[in-house]
């Protein structure tokens, strides 16, 4: 594998002369998600096939766990699973508990209250999360409906976009509300995804390779925007991504995903620096410090 230098990657929260690990930050002692023995399959015709197999892994309010591994591993089928989104995957066995509320036998019906206000997702790319038809602030008003925001008169939904693209940095957003998709950048559009998502104040929000498109000023911004939201919302946050350089900076803990497996999991600085498993051996050797 090929090294990879924090000095020079997207992502860098701190200076070159500070600590080279995200610094560990207060977030809450109770469990919010807790998912325990949790295994996916894909029916085939010559039988069914595990992708998913015994994954464990627990977030508490304020806490940013990192979900790393290589492509293929399972990272966002694992996300989609939770939220029911993906298909023909079935949930073969474990549980999955999300402020104690058991929801691995919920249909998919029966989650579709909870995605956006209990649990949130902002996948990996905007253009394919956002209808290119209508404006965004169309998309985001449907958004703040969906969420218990219905009844908006125009006044109001647009002191409440605004104060969520402000919180975002997006410029001049009275000016863009009104364009589409195609006529903002990569790295705007994900802002806004994460305006849309954090508007909805959920519990927890699933973020899936939400840098991976994008150039590394653009990158350090959205990692700031993300932080700063989880600061002042206190969500708890599963970030999935294949840049170790990226999750050593943001993530308080590690959760390493090998061939459909938690091969091992801890505080970041110790997964990262003492790897007890050959494969996050691996990993680490490629994060130069």
């Amino acid at each position: 594998m090929s090294k990879v230098s924090l000095q020079s990657v997207p992502g860098r929260v701190v200076g070159p002369a500070s600590a080279p690990y995200s610094q560990p930050r207060p977030y809450g002692t109770e469990t919010i998600l807790e998912i325990s023995g949790f295994c996916v399959d894909f029916p085939r015709a010559a039988g069914a096939k595990k992708v998913l197999d015994g994954v464990s892994l627990s977030l508490r309010p304020g806490e940013i766990l990192g979900l790393v591994g290589a492509s293929g591993s399972g990272k966002s089928l694992l996300a989609k699973c939770l939220l029911r989104l993906e298909r023909p995957a079935r949930i073969i066995s474990g549980s999955c508990r999300l402020q104690g509320r058991e929801i691995t036998r919920m249909t998919p019906k029966q989650m579709m209250p909870l995605r956006g206000r209990l649990i949130g997702y902002v996948p990996q790319n905007p253009l394919n999360a956002l209808d290119p038809v209508y404006s965004l602030g169309f998309q985001f008003r449907e958004v703040l409906a969906a969420n218990g925001a219905k009844g908006l008169g125009r006044a109001s939904f647009l002191s409440k976009v605004l104060h969520w693209m402000k919180m975002v940095d997006i410029s001049e957003a009275a000016a863009r509300l009104g364009q589409y998709p195609h006529q903002w950048s990569i790295g705007m559009l994900q802002r806004a995804l994460l305006a849309m998502s954090f508007s909805a104040s959920p519990q927890v929000i699933i973020l899936d390779e939400v840098t991976s498109a994008l150039d590394p000023t653009i990158t350090l911004q959205i990692i700031s925007v993300i932080l700063n939201l989880r600061d002042q919302n206190r969500t708890a946050i599963m970030f999935i991504t294949h840049d170790l350089a990226v999750a050593s900076q943001v993530c308080d803990s590690i959760a390493v995903l090998h061939q459909g497996r938690i091969v091992e999991q801890g505080p970041t600085q110790q997964v990262f620096e003492a790897p007890s498993h050959p494969y996050t051996k691996q990993l680490a050797s490629s994060l130069v410090l």
